[in-house]
């Protein structure tokens, strides 16, 4: 059996690695225009910032696929060929697959009002998995020189260079977008020396992960750093003005030498129209709970290209690492032929916002601003407390059973949290034993929460 596996980020090549453990004569191609080895696309902000080479970032070892017999190929797809069971590539040729896995990844949403020329998002569209192109820059710019390009984008390693290229210290920067994406972007030039305007369309930022005082948290953070952090802040329109560019939103307009567009992802399958294979209406592949895909046989997805069930039952894509991880796995043991019924599980994230700790674990989003999702039935509560040197907590409870827990401002063992969330305990119990997650540096004050304090009752 031939496995061809589009796109060598995590869910391609654990894909790859679940194939080989179970089939050891297995044939197995992958196929990626953007690197020849796989790396950690978190890790692309760390490189922008000096603090790791680009080597750093890679997953394994430089040798894992000739020692593995993993047939390495640098194309491009512009195609798929169902019936056939082949791919295209942009070089000219094609390969055919007994098995086809797309993990092809995402690429930037484009801003509606953006220049398509010179969109870093518009110019991928047709990538397989986020690699480099050569379309056009923006209008006025010299041709071919897309470092003069004033929009810019930070999901694939081309995005990264390109702004990397153009960012250089004194200048100013607007970076559009409210997410995890936008306040990475936001610190990674403000350390580089650039003045940042940080625009948020919503009342505060990343509202999909933080309610308002937890954001408050980050927005504090923010401009006591010098970042000009501008709230309600919608974008309704940009022109090219000399060599910057001019911003309209609600009280005016806002003259930048760049622009960095942060305003989400979408699936990196503009390719597959007309293939045959099924998408949804955002272009993820519709799959099934073996994530094969729901009209095309032989071929699977994984990753952020995947539309996948929710444990609320809705159908959408998980754009995280890790769950790209976990579907790039269970897609591997599916066409190695295992039974799998994919289902995502209770996840961790940490990371830090301008030095300000953030761990979530469990279930505890906000579905959007003034409202929450909760996966079926039951009574749902918040409690939430933030005490008076900055640090917040919030865990969110089903039927009194702690389901996640979300925190800034200290440093917590996450997986001690995914234990409380197993052993389906309740608020009073996690809050006595707070302690024993406590994963600070030395000397830092503990989280002091009141023993139940006010607890808002779920949407």
């Amino acid at each position: 059996m031939h496995h061809v596996i589009v796109g060598n980020s995590i869910a391609g090549v654990e894909a790859a690695l679940a194939i080989r453990r179970r089939d050891a004569a297995a044939r197995i191609t992958v196929v990626s225009a953007e690197s020849d080895h796989p790396f950690s696309r978190p890790g692309l902000m760390y490189v922008f910032c000096g603090q790791l080479r680009a080597e750093d970032t890679e997953l394994y070892d430089r040798e894992l696929y000739a020692r593995l017999r993993f047939t390495r190929v640098r194309e491009r797809v512009v195609g798929v060929d169902v019936k056939g069971k082949s791919v295209r590539f942009a070089g000219g040729g094609e390969l055919a697959y007994g098995r086809l896995l797309l993990a092809v990844g995402s690429k930037a949403r484009r801003l509606p009002f953006a220049p398509a020329a010179g969109d870093a998002g518009a110019r991928g569209a047709s990538l397989a998995d986020g690699g480099s192109s050569t379309a056009s820059p923006v209008r006025g710019t010299a041709e071919g020189d897309t470092r003069a390009d004033p929009l810019h984008h930070f999901v694939t390693r081309d995005d990264a260079d390109r702004l990397d290229a153009a960012a250089r210290p004194g200048m100013s920067v607007a970076v559009v977008g409210g997410g995890l994406v936008g306040v990475e972007v936001a610190e990674i030039l403000h350390h580089r020396g650039l003045h940042v305007h940080w625009l948020v369309r919503e009342p505060w930022t990343w509202p999909v992960a933080l309610d308002r005082a937890e954001a408050a948290l980050v927005e504090s953070r923010a401009r006591a750093s010098g970042v000009d952090v501008r709230t309600g802040w919608a974008v309704s329109g940009m022109r090219k003005e000399g060599a910057g560019v001019v911003l309209t939103g609600p009280n005016g307009e806002l003259a930048v030498d760049l622009v960095v567009a942060a305003i989400g992802v979408v699936p990196n399958t503009g390719f597959l129209v007309g293939s045959g294979v099924a998408l949804a209406a955002d272009g993820a592949v519709e799959t099934r709970d073996d994530l094969s895909s729901t009209s095309a046989p032989d071929v699977y997805a994984a990753g952020d290209c995947a539309n996948v069930t929710w444990a609320d039952g809705s159908r959408r894509p998980e754009t995280l690492w890790y769950t790209a991880r976990d579907q790039g796995r269970a897609a591997g043991a599916a066409m190695a032929g295992e039974p799998v019924r994919y289902r995502r599980i209770s996840w961790t994230n940490s990371a830090k916002f301008f030095d300000l700790e953030y761990s979530t674990a469990g279930f505890v989003p906000l579905a959007e601003v003034g409202g929450r999702t909760q996966p079926g039935p039951g009574r749902w509560q918040t409690w939430s407390h933030v005490t008076p040197d900055g640090a917040s907590l919030r865990i969110v409870l089903r039927d009194g059973e702690v389901m996640g827990l979300n925190a800034l401002g200290r440093r917590w063992d996450t997986e001690v949290w995914l234990r409380w969330i197993r052993e389906k305990r309740t608020l009073r119990a996690v809050l006595v034993s707070l302690q024993e997650a406590r994963f600070d540096e030395e000397f830092t004050p503990a989280f002091v929460a009141p023993t139940i304090g006010t607890i808002e009752e779920g949407a």
